[in-house]
């Protein structure tokens, strides 16, 4: 009897939790699963709209591998995230600890400096429309009235005339540039919560030891930090090649396909072009990319909890 009311009980108890996750499941289905599954599908036909599909086999696919600026697209998200990546890890951290520790300590000695001030000036950016971020940063870059050109010709007496978004080997270092000012506050506040962790008997043991700053740092917080290091990594890779809206504002690709990125060409050939089932074939190469290099990076960096694996174990 007792075996027969605990199955029950279990039975209610499974239908509760697929009633929770019943939310998520239809969002995943709905959203990622079929979004997937209908592009990779149509991939291979040749279609503008839905009404006139016509049957394409792998012929996207061989289209694919003779595209050269698809090949450009590839090259610059390579260059898109060994730039944009490292230094914004690189200054998140610098930032992360001047505001935890050098302003902790000033304020734990008595002088009264607020970290939460300079936390919320430095993540403004990552909550400001991708739009606006782009609109400014054009702003920035315009010739003749642009603030950069306007201080080059100040300081070192260059042309004002300057046209980095219109320049075919200048264009993508400013939408990177860009991009790193929009992204370094995340970093910051993902190094603040590592930081945080970090105990401060370990600190203060370094300090009586006589360890110096740079000694401090990189035997106590950058081995300590490895999680975050790796999160920012997989995190940063996979937001690489998602980016669309920046250099679509910035630049549109251009000049002559210099900043192109996946997420433009993939707008160009489909909405412009009017070749979706070409659009939907390069939708599934960057697929596979990402999923190879997710995959390498779970391979030599662990998968789950890494503050858990940071010691490669």
């Amino acid at each position: 009897m007792n075996e027969t009311l605990n199955k029950k009980n279990k039975t209610k108890l499974n239908w509760w939790g697929y009633l929770f996750i019943a939310p998520a499941m239809f969002f995943f289905l709905m959203y990622i699963l079929y979004p997937i599954i209908f592009v990779f599908s149509h991939s291979l036909f040749s279609w503008s709209t839905i009404a006139n599909m016509k049957w394409a086999g792998i012929e996207n696919y061989i289209k694919l591998f003779h595209d050269s600026i698809f090949w450009v697209t590839i090259k610059n998200s390579f260059k898109w995230i060994l730039v944009t990546v490292p230094i914004q890890a690189v200054l998140g951290f610098i930032f992360a600890y001047i505001i935890e520790e050098r302003l902790g300590r000033k304020k734990r000695e008595g002088k009264t400096i607020s970290k939460t001030v300079f936390r919320t000036i430095l993540f403004i950016p990552v909550v400001t429309s991708v739009t606006v971020v782009a609109i400014i940063w054009s702003k920035i870059f315009q010739p003749y009235e642009g603030i950069l050109g306007h201080y080059l010709s100040l300081w070192f007496g260059m042309s004002s005339t300057i046209n980095v978004l219109g320049n075919a080997n200048l264009s993508l270092v400013g939408c990177m540039i860009a991009n790193i000012w929009e992204w370094t506050g995340w970093s910051m506040i993902m190094y603040v919560g590592g930081i945080s962790q970090i105990s401060d008997d370990l600190k203060e043991a370094a300090r009586i030891d006589g360890a110096s700053v740079w000694q401090e740092l990189r035997y106590v917080y950058i081995p300590l930090l490895s999680s975050v290091h790796k999160s920012l990594l997989m995190l940063g890779v996979i937001g690489s090649l998602q980016t669309y809206a920046l250099v679509s504002v910035m630049t549109n690709g251009g000049p002559n396909h210099a900043s192109e990125i996946p997420g433009t060409y993939i707008f160009l050939t489909g909405f412009t072009h009017s070749q979706m089932g070409y659009a939907c074939t390069i939708a599934v190469a960057i697929l596979l990319l990402a999923l190879i290099l997710t995959f390498i990076q779970v391979r030599f960096l662990g998968s789950g909890d890494f503050a858990k694996k940071g010691d490669g174990r």
